[in-house]
């Protein structure tokens, strides 16, 4: 029996929550250029594993926001909003079709971080995500 070697990417998990989340707010895989100034949402893929069949994605997603209650607010936003990302298509620049999340398990819900400036805040949440590649037919 001889396989057929597959060279299809999973999609890049930061590039889709950025386009998922961008109706919320600025987001990025760095925090905004001034975090006292500047609201917005970091994404950084922090783990996960695959099985050559589905990704399973862990990440942090990091709320900046200069107001302590704008930073809760924006942050329970994205967290309502990830509990609905299953089975959306997302469009995602050079991906050859809409990528859909499988499932979405909040690892830990989002909480306060310390910061230097004590008027503004951070406030982060772990999602634990799956997907499969977007197979060409």
């Amino acid at each position: 029996m001889a396989v057929e070697f597959d060279d299809t990417l999973f999609p890049d998990i930061q590039e889709v929550l950025m386009v998922y989340l961008a109706p919320l707010a600025e987001t990025d895989t760095e925090p905004p250029l001034d975090p006292d100034v500047g609201i917005g949402i970091q994404i950084n893929r922090v783990g996960g594993a695959s099985d050559g069949i589905s990704d399973f994605p862990r990440v942090a997603i990091t709320c900046h926001h200069p107001d302590p209650r704008g930073a809760s607010k924006l942050a329970r936003q994205v967290a309502n909003r990830m509990e609905y990302i299953a089975g959306e298509a997302i469009v995602v620049e050079d991906e050859p079709k809409p990528i859909c999340i499988d499932s979405c398990r909040v690892d830990t819900p989002p909480e306060s971080e310390p910061y230097e400036n004590p008027d503004a805040r951070t406030e982060i949440a772990y999602y634990a995500l799956s997907l499969q590649k977007p197979w060409r037919r």
